[in-house]
């Protein structure tokens, strides 16, 4: 149903230009289920961990047209892998029994701010294998990679510019 919805108002669209914007809240933070640091300062890097998803986020809506805006509220970011202590300092590691999780609703809204489609999502990764690749290695590969699945999963690709 949504993505005959976006189907038909990417037929209506005569517009090329995609710049669409985005806006995320994180909704209690305190209260997620793992976002812990490891080794890096834990005074910055709640900050440093908000601003990657935001401006993944960004990067994501500057894909839709110019004239569309996306929402998100995340209420809960589970991180993969889980702290453990090696040496007495903590690290995260990661296996396959401790995939990502992310909780959020998003809306998305036109240049009158009519909201076009509104809903709750809970992505984890059913099948999680945790991979060495220097791809992975990436800060934050494995939530950014479902959070990828499910905009382009969610998304029609004619409204989508990759």
């Amino acid at each position: 149903m949504i993505k005959q919805i976006f189907v038909i108002l990417s037929m209506i669209i005569t517009l090329s230009s995609y710049a669409g914007t985005s806006a995320v809240t994180w909704q209690s933070s305190e209260k997620f289920a793992d976002i812990y640091p490891s080794i890096e300062n834990k005074h910055t890097f709640k900050d440093e961990l908000f601003k990657v998803f935001d401006n993944h986020f960004q990067k994501l809506a500057a894909q839709l047209p110019e004239q569309y805006a996306l929402q998100v509220n995340i209420t809960n970011l589970d991180l993969a892998g889980a702290i453990s202590f090696a040496n007495s300092h903590k690290i995260r590691v990661v296996n396959n029994s401790t995939p990502p999780r992310i909780k959020f609703r998003f809306q998305v809204t036109d240049k009158s701010n009519k909201i076009l489609v509104s809903r709750g999502v809970y992505l984890w990764s059913k099948h999680f294998k945790f991979q060495r690749s220097l791809k992975v290695n990436k800060p934050y590969y494995h939530e950014l990679a479902l959070i990828d699945n499910w905009f382009y999963g969610t998304f029609s690709p004619s409204l989508v510019k990759n």
